[in-house]
């Protein structure tokens, strides 16, 4: 489920950020009702005069208006799409130049394992994650480095099913560019020797 929202939260931001790169042409003098309005949520503007809003409209790829829901409920037309954000943030955009953001986001959302200081320790978080997970469901972990530990080695799908053997576990390096699998987490998803 926190995979989920993380994944809901991306796909809205990679929304508003197309919608604001579409061209859109001059706005006719007659008012036209938005093709969607994001509301319900914290909507970061950030412009520093208005810097949250109560909600967006968007029309014709672009953001048409964005202020107060009595500002933006009458461009709500019959055909309008209404998104409720269901509390999430929204941002009018990010460019990652290199800095992660959305895995930092899933490492929020998710079982944290920043800076855990070796592989007895992340075994350890994955364990008590464990005994809180229904069986059989996904432990999903990010932010393991493992630069000076005493180990000097990454953590393996040994480490992990001694862990948590009942569960599917997937965790991710600080960086992204890692990532070990428990045993059961690689027959669920078809893995073996032989899979290129």
């Amino acid at each position: 489920a926190p995979y989920a929202v993380a994944m809901r939260t991306a796909l809205i931001l990679a929304a508003l950020l197309a919608a604001a790169c579409t061209p859109r042409p001059d706005a006719p003098d007659a008012p036209e009702f938005a093709d969607r309005v994001f509301l319900g949520g914290t909507i970061h503007t950030g412009a520093p005069d208005a810097a949250m809003v109560e909600a967006v409209a968007v029309l014709d790829g672009r953001i048409a208006a964005a202020g107060a829901r009595t500002g933006i409920d009458p461009l709500i037309g019959p055909h309008t799409e209404i998104i409720d954000l269901q509390g999430a943030a929204m941002f009018p955009g990010f460019v990652d130049a290199h800095a992660h953001l959305i895995g930092i986001g899933l490492r929020e959302m998710t079982l944290n394992l920043e800076g855990v200081g070796s592989i007895a320790e992340l075994a350890d978080i994955v364990a008590s994650a464990a005994q809180e997970t229904p069986e059989g469901e996904t432990i999903y972990g990010r932010g393991w480095i493992e630069t000076g530990w005493p180990e000097a080695r990454f953590p393996n799908r040994a480490d992990l099913d001694e862990a948590a053997p009942l569960h599917p576990v997937i965790l991710e390096r600080a960086d992204g560019h890692a990532v070990v699998a428990s045993t059961l987490a690689l027959q669920k998803s078809n893995v073996t020797a032989k899979t290129p």
